[in-house]
């Protein structure tokens, strides 16, 4: 059941409605879920679609033709585009209403002719508003899109009407597609896949999360064993400088200075390839809440953002000898699982963070040089909340302690204290609960119900 992307529907469907021909460009990372997007947004609609392949142009219009000559259209062996667009659509031509024309993995046009978008701008204006149609440009290749499209195209760029980014799903989204799993499990898939459908279809819903880490991801020349590395070397040159960046990053560093420190390169090289990726939506950049405390927090940090990306450069990089070497499960037991509780955390806060944006209207987080908030929420109306995640471990009266320093380090008094955990709660923090001297605390967690 398609579900999760309500927002992008509306997108498309308002720009449907217009009178005029129009031309959208969709993009977003391979198995996010632009095929399925597209695919309930021409329901009911005249649609034309073709897939472009890597290839010179004069072949791709080959292969275009070859496909419309099987529909039982004559075609000629090396048709101009004009006539490639024409025909497919001219099923449609007596029906009425504005037709749907989806050119998939457009950059391959783009890239082998030039001339292709200028062709593409000519077909829309004669087409007008006598027999409009919606041209979607749809492409995996975000980076060429955000980084080299414009240059690319010139003043054809100006005919686009607008560009719509697909971006990763919300837990609670790709939950409700992946029903299958246990709380437990789609948490742990979650944190290595992160909010890709296409990637959590390469799994099995009547497996444990573990058995599919181990059997689709771990094991050598499994389905997603190369993912990480094939998706650099489409995306990006030099993956030596990128894969080292990455590495440092998934053990743990995360200020330019220490990156400086272990990789080597100056910090003119490093900003430039950290920009890269954070383009990509690999890496990001984080500042903390705001607040009075600024000696003592952290002014900017860079972690991998990527879900997949974390978990290879964290599990599977460090560990190629051992990778090639081991039987999978016990390449998890030893090189996975001691780690992966701590792996877990992270994921469990960005699910926390997810679950209070319905409530808040800004949700960040706390660094500090000798501490850290897990979530600063802040209502419309200005109520503060602050947040404690604890995913593998119950919470206890010492975390609430701890976070009383954070809060005074940070100098914020939230109205709130919130503690989401997984495992339960303390008795001893129950205690606490009607007698903290902070704020009113709410505690999450399975055993509370909330």
């Amino acid at each position: 059941m398609f579900s999760g992307r309500q927002s992008e529907l509306q997108f498309l469907e308002s720009h449907f409605q217009g009178e005029d021909s129009r031309i959208l460009v969709l993009y977003g990372r391979k198995g996010v879920g632009k095929t399925a997007l597209l695919r309930e947004f021409v329901k009911g609609k005249n649609c034309a679609y073709y897939a472009a392949r890597s290839a010179s142009g004069r072949e791709q219009r080959c292969q275009w033709a070859r496909e419309l000559a099987a529909q039982g259209h004559f075609m000629e062996a090396f048709p101009s585009y004009a006539d490639l667009f024409e025909t497919c659509l001219s099923p449609f031509s007596g029906s009425g209403g504005k037709a749907v024309l989806i050119l998939d993995e457009f950059h391959h046009f783009i890239k082998a002719e030039p001339d292709f978008m200028t062709e593409l701008v000519n077909f829309k204006e004669r087409r007008g508003e006598k027999s409009p149609v919606l041209m979607i440009l749809s492409s995996s290749a975000s980076g060429w899109v955000e980084n080299s499209m414009i240059a690319k195209l010139g003043r054809t760029a100006s005919s686009i009407h607008a560009l719509l980014k697909i971006r990763e799903m919300k837990f609670r989204e790709i939950r409700r597609i992946f029903p299958g799993y246990s709380d437990r499990d789609a948490v742990e898939i979650y944190a290595a896949l992160g909010g890709n459908p296409g990637l959590w279809k390469s799994f099995s819903q009547e497996m444990s999360a573990r058995e599919n880490l181990i059997r689709f991801l771990i094991a050598p020349g499994s389905r997603l064993y190369e993912e990480a590395s094939l998706y650099l070397a489409e995306e990006l040159r030099e993956t030596t400088v990128y894969n080292t960046l990455l590495a440092a990053m998934a053990s743990g560093l995360s200020k330019l200075n220490d990156l400086f420190v272990h990789t080597g390169f100056s910090r003119a090289k490093i900003s430039v390839y950290l920009k890269n990726l954070m383009e990509l939506d690999l890496v990001e950049k984080v500042y903390s809440f705001e607040s009075g405390g600024y000696e003592n927090t952290q002014k900017g940090i860079y972690r991998i953002c990527n879900s997949y990306m974390r978990f290879y450069y964290r599990f599977l990089y460090p560990y190629q000898s051992a990778l090639q070497t081991m039987e999978p499960e016990a390449f998890f037991k030893r090189c996975v699982e001691p780690g992966f509780g701590e792996f877990l955390e992270a994921a469990y806060r960005k699910i926390c963070r997810e679950s209070l944006s319905r409530e808040y209207a800004v949700t960040g987080e706390w660094m500090g040089k000798n501490g850290r908030i897990d979530i600063v929420a802040k209502k419309s109306s200005g109520e503060l909340a602050a947040a404690l995640c604890r995913y593998d471990v119950p919470v206890t009266k010492e975390d609430l302690q701890s976070l009383a320093m954070s809060l005074g380090q940070a100098k914020l008094s939230p109205d709130e204290i919130l503690f989401f955990a997984e495992r339960g709660f303390s008795e001893e923090l129950r205690e606490t609960e009607e007698q903290n001297h902070l704020s009113p605390i709410r505690l999450f967690g399975q055993k509370n119900g909330e």
